[in-house]
């Protein structure tokens, strides 16, 4: 085992199997609990590649990762999943992103048990045109669920908005029309496709052994694979699909939704220290103590408001989509971009906000979910941990802030108006 140090603070044991599996262990029996992610780089955003029967470029419909995270937890024996960690004294879930899936346990006891049926019941899927097709209607009312939710409708238009290419047009639970249409022998394909330990990883943190761990991990049978599936690279342009649009839906207070494509490679820095520079103009020019911040409550501009950065690791386009609930919506979304152009941000803010995130760095160490979640959401987005990050944070300075601010291209947006119903 590869020992590495986490912020010189916590110990991680990383190991590769033979068979491509990368595990990191991060112990700390000071801790009553442990959490255990079985992680797949498999998301919503990968439709197109090489079929693992046919060898050949083809498209899978839209919401399939989604579906088959569902269908993964369907077992040949009948036995169910949820049922055995519940008994186990421990909970289970999954989940599906644009990116990758995640299977993932927590607990406080048996802890080697629940590790060895979550690595059982991930590696040994069955699907049939039976249970395939009874899940379609499961996963169509879930659907249907969220059409009625308007922060849903709006994101599903900004996305469509925003991507010409990538196949982040498409929500991770698809369309109506192309859930209807996912078989089980596409559903194999994706599984054979990507449900491979050389594109799968597991993450443990909490009360628990490491030698435990790899005994258990050690001891399954991995499947080997030789050929290497091929995805479609698609090369995402920076201007947007569309610029304007307009909902009317069932809101009382009319929202706005603005999305704005970067291209990574005109700031010339790493994928970590570019998110933590973005993350960092973001948090200082609309957190809750920025001017404008203070500028929008004062004429009651806003109910909420909120931000998020979308990308994918090695990919050319940075995403930012931001959220707001107003009263004026053209107003606010003026004002936005006119803070844009104008960004002027003092080193004893720079300085301020270094030491809270330092200090929530620190903190994170303390929760075993935290610590789990964060080495996984790292390998997702960077390929591997984050060890050193708080060290990142207190190299940050201003004249690498103003470089990345003067870089900051906003003309490339698009401005979805949510509005009542009858709203003219």
């Amino acid at each position: 085992m590869k020992k590495l140090n986490l912020n010189n603070a916590m110990t991680i044991y990383e190991e590769t199997l033979s068979c491509g599996l990368r595990v990191y262990l991060a112990p700390d029996t000071s801790r009553h609990n442990y959490l255990a992610i079985y992680g797949v780089r498999f998301g919503g955003s990968t439709l197109t590649f090489t079929s693992p029967k046919t060898k050949k470029m083809t498209s899978y419909p839209s919401g399939i990762a989604h579906f088959l995270e569902h269908k993964v937890f369907e077992q040949k024996d009948g036995k169910d999943p949820f049922a055995f960690f519940a008994k186990s004294g421990a909970d289970v879930n999954a989940a599906t992103s644009f990116d990758a899936t995640r299977y993932y346990c927590y607990g406080t006891k048996n802890f080697k048990e629940n590790l060895s049926y979550l690595i059982d019941f991930v590696n040994a899927p069955y699907f049939t045109d039976e249970n395939v097709l009874k899940e379609k209607g499961i996963i169509l009312e879930e659907y249907k669920m969220y059409q009625d939710i308007p922060d849903f409708q709006m994101e599903e238009i900004l996305h469509n908005n925003l991507y010409v290419s990538d196949d982040k047009k498409q929500d991770v639970l698809g369309s109506e029309e192309d859930i209807k249409r996912i078989t089980k022998e596409q559903l194999y394909d994706c599984y054979d496709a990507f449900y491979r330990p050389s594109n799968m990883f597991l993450v443990i943190s909490g009360n628990f052994s490491e030698i435990d761990a790899l005994d258990v991990i050690k001891n399954k049978k991995f499947k080997t694979y030789k050929e290497k599936v091929k995805v479609k690279e698609v090369k995402e342009p920076v201007k947007v699909s569309k610029e304007l649009d307009l909902l009317k839906t069932h809101v009382v207070i009319p929202k706005i939704a603005l999305g704005y494509k970067f291209d990574k490679k005109k700031f010339g820095l790493s994928e970590i220290e570019l998110n933590l520079y973005l993350n960092m103009i973001l948090s200082l020019t609309f957190g809750t103590t920025s001017n404008f911040m203070q500028e929008a409550r004062e004429k009651q501009l806003l109910t909420s408001c909120g931000y998020e950065w979308e990308d994918e690791y090695g990919k050319n386009i940075k995403t930012l989509l931001i959220y707001a609930d107003t009263t004026k919506p053209d107003y606010l979304v003026d004002m936005i971009k006119d803070t844009f152009q104008n960004i002027s941000i003092d080193v004893s803010e720079i300085e301020r906000l270094k030491k809270v995130w330092i200090s929530s760095e620190i903190r994170m160490m303390d929760y075993v979910s935290n610590v789990g979640n964060s080495i996984f959401n790292d390998i997702v987005d960077y390929n591997e941990p984050i060890l050193n990050r708080v060290d990142l944070i207190r190299k940050m300075n201003k004249r690498v802030l103003d470089q990345v601010v003067s870089n900051l291209d906003t003309s490339n947006c698009t401005f979805l108006k949510v509005l009542p119903e009858k709203e003219n």
